[in-house]
């Protein structure tokens, strides 16, 4: 019997490759094992990620072989054909060099390549570690990330006998590392939140939209390096006081920015996302002060709203990886943010009343003793307002 954790992927039964089991998942690392008879054992929780596998569910390819999986599962383990002509070359010849036709498993092995694998030649010499970088075919589900090109490490393994056990591999992207340095400066914690909503689905969320008012103003007042470093350190900001809140960074169109506070992130609380937005909202509006030359003044107002029908889903092409939520509130919210003005908040009775008496508190409002006013009447509403978002009722908080 295989042991697993109810969240983590089944170990093996061997004991030693079970030891190198244990420390791949204790590293994090991205990879697998076969065992003397290339039979796969392991995949670590990481691996099964990538694939887009749950790593409790991954014991259903246990016992089979690395071509197996290939052949027999190609959109979750296949490449493309190039790679798989170089794969077999490297690969086979090492394979056979434990593995002849006349062995019982080797039918089960090489499945329907077993006739051209027993044609193969046995390796000469098997070197205790060689490298392979694969690709994958357009329609395979690694193509719609940057995860284009994978490079595998395998690792001979020896147990205390001496004996052959099997091959560890190892996965890495192939990146740079530079790239990746780059990429890694990220916040792990948002783009953990980012990937549990990789699929589209129904989910309510506080709805933030930020925006630099005068920004023309600035921009003509300001040199075009200062109004650069000015925009980088307010999208900074925007970002840093929506991730600490446990928020979802949205779209930056030139000088603002928007940013989703989901329930499920909070336990299922709508409380807590409302809570969350406002306390994102109130940090943004009084760093904003902060920023920019001496000689100007910089305010940033901002527009909350709550969204309790929002299509939530990840949006990855070839250049960018974000979360974006569709629905009529994400564009009242947008309205709502226009019509503030001079460096405040205006939030929405939808998401004001979302707060628990005790979450009011925290924030310091009193719902029950706001007085709201149609967006349309408020004095800065235009047209688009008027038309989008005029009867719903906001307060400055």
């Amino acid at each position: 019997m295989h042991d697993a954790s109810p969240s983590g992927p089944p170990l093996p039964e061997h004991p030693e490759l079970r030891e190198i089991a244990l420390a791949m998942e204790g590293a994090g690392a991205s990879g697998d094992i076969m065992d003397a008879r290339w039979r796969t054992v392991f995949i670590s929780s990481e691996l099964a990620r990538l694939t887009g596998i749950a790593p409790q569910e991954v014991g259903r390819y246990y016992g089979e072989s690395i071509v197996i999986r290939h052949l027999d599962h190609p959109m979750t383990w296949g490449t493309d054909a190039e790679t798989s002509v170089t794969w077999w070359r490297l690969n086979v010849p090492i394979m056979r060099r434990y593995l002849q036709p006349e062995d019982p498993d080797f039918d089960e092995v090489f499945g329907s390549a077993a006739e051209s694998a027993a044609r193969t030649r046995p390796a000469a010499h098997v070197p205790r570690g060689w490298q392979h970088t694969v690709s994958f075919p357009p329609e395979h589900g690694f193509r719609r990330s940057v995860l284009r090109d994978l490079t595998f490490l395998e690792l001979r393994l020896a147990g205390d006998d001496g004996d052959f056990l099997g091959v560890a591999r190892l996965v890495r992207t192939a990146l740079p590392e530079g790239l990746l340095t780059r990429l890694g400066r990220g916040d792990r914690r948002l783009f953990e939140r980012m990937d549990r909503v990789s699929e589209p689905d129904r989910r309510p969320a506080g709805i933030l939209f930020a925006d630099l008012e005068a920004s023309g103003d600035l921009s003509r007042r300001l040199s075009s390096r200062s109004y650069f470093d000015l925009i980088r350190s307010l999208t900074d900001l925007i970002d840093s006081s929506v991730i600490a809140r446990d928020g979802i960074v949205g779209k930056h169109a030139g000088d603002g920015g928007s940013a989703l506070f989901l329930a499920a992130d909070f336990g299922g609380s709508e409380s807590g996302a409302a809570r969350a937005a406002i306390e994102a909202a109130r940090a943004i509006r009084d760093g904003a002060a902060a920023r920019g030359p001496d000689e100007v003044s910089v305010k940033v107002n901002v527009g909350l709203h709550w969204g309790a029908t929002l299509m939530v889903g990840q949006v990855a092409t070839g250049g960018r990886l974000e979360v974006t939520a569709l629905g009529d509130q994400m564009n009242e919210g947008a309205r709502i943010e226009a019509v503030a003005k001079g460096g405040s908040i205006l939030a929405s009775k939808d998401l004001v009343e979302r707060l628990t008496a005790a979450d009011a508190q925290a924030t310091g409002i009193d719902p029950d003793a706001i007085a709201y006013t149609p967006l349309g009447e408020l004095d800065a509403a235009g047209e688009k307002a008027i038309r989008d978002a005029g009867t719903i009722p906001v307060a400055e908080i």
